[in-house]
């Protein structure tokens, strides 16, 4: 059951490039990797987690995979939403909205 969800937007500084494109795909094939459901939009990644570890296990892989790609800074913007009390999902998210 996830009791958050996380926005994450990662911006690899020092490519030498604007195309962004290749590190975004880096960082969502740690994602699937690491087995948590999330769905990419233009800007961010929603991913469900439970606790703030996974999180910070996360961060680390995509860093460590990008530095791995020659980035030498990551710039990461994270956004939380957090529930003690029930379920929290992405699509429960959006469909509120979209009622």
């Amino acid at each position: 059951m996830a009791k958050m969800v996380v926005s994450l937007a990662v911006t690899p500084l020092g490519t030498g490039s604007t195309h962004l494109s290749q590190y975004v795909r880096a960082a969502t094939e740690v994602l699937r990797e690491s087995g948590v459901k999330y769905k990419t939009a233009a800007g961010f990644t929603d991913i469900e987690l439970d606790d703030y570890a996974k999180l910070a296990e996360i961060l680390r892989k995509i860093e460590d995979r990008l530095a791995a790609m020659g980035v030498k800074r990551v710039d990461f913007i994270i956004k939380i939403d957090r529930r003690m009390d029930e379920e929290l999902t992405i699509e429960g998210k959006i469909s509120k909205v979209e009622r």
